[in-house]
């Protein structure tokens, strides 16, 4: 069954652009009560293994790093940190967007793009972030060794590079000069700002 594109709807769902296919896959992001990101992402993939086979189409990411803490007490442990809070990835056709997922209750509202023209009715189109950028963040949450901060807002960044080295190799984002004198390489994340990691310098090539 397929569902006409619809040019304007609630802030929940979101505007959709009437000359998108709605069968293309996107990166969406939903919004979710706090401390229930993962709760909630076990509950999609639940819908998702209830589906047909050739329904289960979509994907669902939270972002998760484990880290070590230091207590009061000096002793040290595991903690995992969501690296966007109330937040869930989701990659879906717009079809599904509809139909499975914007009505789940434990779903308050997709993210819109502050930054679109608004309709004449004063509605935005819902927030896209582009498959290269969700690659790019997803290498660098499983396969970085340093902490991940996640800016709200656009940095300042340098020269374009490429990592040469190490579990990251290959990756590519910009270079940040800190005031301290560390390297960071930054990955732009559309709507949410940018994630950096500390890395060494000599692991960096610049683009041409």
């Amino acid at each position: 069954m397929k569902i006409a594109p619809v040019a304007e709807t609630d802030d929940a769902v979101g505007v959709s652009f009437p000359d998108k296919k709605p069968e293309t896959k996107q990166w969406y992001i939903a919004i979710v009560g706090n401390n229930s990101e993962r709760i909630c992402r076990d509950k999609l993939e639940a819908r998702i293994v209830r589906q047909a086979d050739d329904a289960k189409d979509y994907e669902v990411y939270v972002p998760v790093r484990q880290e070590l803490r230091v207590r009061a007490d000096g002793k040290r442990r595991t903690v995992e940190r969501i690296l966007f809070p109330a937040m869930l990835f989701i990659r879906c056709t717009e079809q599904q967007r509809r139909r499975d997922i914007v009505h789940l209750p434990y779903i308050k509202r997709f993210m819109v793009n502050i930054a679109a023209k608004r309709t004449d009715s004063g509605m935005r189109s819902v927030a896209v972030i582009p498959d290269s950028q969700m690659r790019s963040l997803k290498r660098m949450v499983n396969d970085g060794d340093g902490e991940i901060t996640i800016e709200p807002i656009d940095i300042p960044l340098g020269a374009k590079v490429r990592v040469n080295g190490g579990k990251l190799m290959g990756l590519e984002g910009y270079v940040l000069e800190t005031g301290d004198g560390k390297t960071n390489l930054v990955i732009r994340v559309d709507m949410l700002g940018c994630a950096r990691m500390e890395i060494a310098g000599g692991m960096l090539e610049v683009m041409g």
